[in-house]
């Protein structure tokens, strides 16, 4: 599923992993639910219900470096 965050999620991957960003995304079942869960990222408050389950991966992932 491709939605207007998607683009940003890609562009990200592209500057780290260049060529390979595609494979990696289309893989990936981690980025597959970030990009599912970011379908309202670019719309008003209340449709950004579903981002605490994303910030709890992101700290996840902090606690992890």
């Amino acid at each position: 599923m491709e939605h207007s965050f998607t683009k940003n999620i890609k562009e990200i991957l592209k500057n780290i992993f260049a060529d390979k960003s595609e494979a990696i995304f289309e893989k990936s079942l981690l980025l597959q639910y970030i990009n599912l869960k970011t379908k309202s990222a670019n719309k008003g408050s209340k449709s950004r219900a579903n981002f605490a389950n994303l910030y709890a991966i992101y700290v996840i992932i902090d606690i992890l470096e």
